[in-house]
């Protein structure tokens, strides 16, 4: 292990951070990589980086047993804490039979959910003693971000016992008025299952899993909230009705009436969102959102998930969003530019249109 690397690596590090960079890339035969405001950038200043480089460098970060399991299965996601507290979230895998790094920062500051963008009436949806919360999109959209920062708001708000199961750990939540313990799968517990099942005789009021990878841990949600427990859900997803189909879709087909009955009759909210560039810098959270009613559950049970979408465009007082609404918003306040907006639209054709009646067309 050289102390020379350690250096280099932690001076990386401290200066990525300062720049705002959100990612930074290592590999053999390239400078280091950062990304920022979603565009990738050299470190033209820092050396190209080397094999014995990056192999010092998960010597340093990695434990016995973390680096057993890299060898063995020739990828790992970890989470690291450099001087100044400063957190990321580490992907360490191979490419051209060497190793390279992908260091993902972790903010420490959980942002207020009505700042990220979610409405009241969803945000009310937490208080809510039992039922199933959706929180959707793909890697790098900020989705444990908006679960930390729901389940920091019930922790600041409300005496409950909160439990996370995540793999890895990324944000550190220190207990408020509210208990919280927080389990990272393959350390503190062999799998999501096994926690689950953990969980039936616990005190546990809230529980939010970051993955939903099984038909066996579905069925476990499903029995814990009808013991009387609020799950906060990960899943990937590019819109609200693709999620729920993604749900339904874990189970085999000849249960599907009763699993879409089921989560039609648990269902609170759900919501699918991605990061957008802030003008001026920076990211900004665009949200489709969905609060649970009887016209979307009675869509759920019958297999209509495309046409959740229409509820949603029509229902904006009761705190639903659509991805267009959201994009709209975000453009008459300044925070996006159109033609960023307009590439990521469900609808372009639609949107073309609002975006002139909103004289917003630039």
């Amino acid at each position: 292990m050289s102390t020379q690397s350690n250096l280099l690596l932690n001076k990386i590090i401290t200066n990525i951070v300062k720049v705002g960079a959100s990612c930074l890339h290592l590999e053999v035969g390239s400078k280091p990589i950062i990304r920022i405001d979603q565009k990738l950038f050299n470190l033209d200043d820092q050396p190209v980086a080397t094999k014995e480089f990056l192999e010092d460098i998960v010597q340093i970060i990695l434990t016995k047993e973390e680096a057993e399991s890299l060898a063995k299965n020739k990828s790992l996601v970890i989470t690291h804490s450099f001087e100044g507290d400063i957190r990321f979230k580490v992907h360490i895998f191979y490419q051209r039979q060497t190793v390279s790094l992908l260091f993902t920062y972790i903010p420490n500051v959980i942002a207020d959910p009505a700042a990220l963008g979610l409405t009241k009436e969803f945000i009310d949806l937490v208080n809510r003693k039992s039922g199933l919360l959706i929180v959707a999109g793909y890697h790098g959209s900020g989705r444990t971000s908006t679960v930390l920062s729901l389940l920091n708001y019930i922790n600041k708000t409300e005496s409950r016992y909160i439990l996370t199961l995540e793999r890895p750990i990324e944000y550190i939540l220190t207990s408020g008025k509210s208990i919280v313990e927080q389990r990272e799968i393959g350390r503190d517990v062999d799998s999501y299952l096994a926690a689950l099942k953990f969980i039936k005789d616990s005190d546990v009021d809230v529980i939010f899993l970051a993955e939903l990878g099984e038909a066996a841990v579905l069925q476990t949600v499903f029995d814990l909230i009808e013991s009387g427990r609020l799950i906060i859900v990960i899943t990937e997803a590019d819109s609200i009705s693709d999620a729920i189909a993604k749900l339904v879709k874990l189970v085999p087909e000849e249960e599907g009436d009763k699993i879409k009955d089921t989560l039609a009759e648990v269902l609170l909210g759900a919501i699918v969102q991605q990061l957008l560039p802030r003008r001026g810098g920076g990211e900004v959270t665009v949200m489709e959102i969905l609060v649970a009613n009887s016209a979307s559950k009675a869509l759920i049970k019958e297999s209509r998930f495309a046409q959740i979408t229409s509820i949603i465009q029509t229902s904006r007082d009761e705190g639903m969003r659509s991805l267009d609404q959201a994009l709209i918003e975000l453009i008459k306040t300044g925070e996006v530019d159109y033609h960023d907006a307009l590439s990521v639209a469900v609808d372009k054709t639609n949107f073309q249109v609002s975006a002139q009646k909103f004289h917003i067309l630039k």
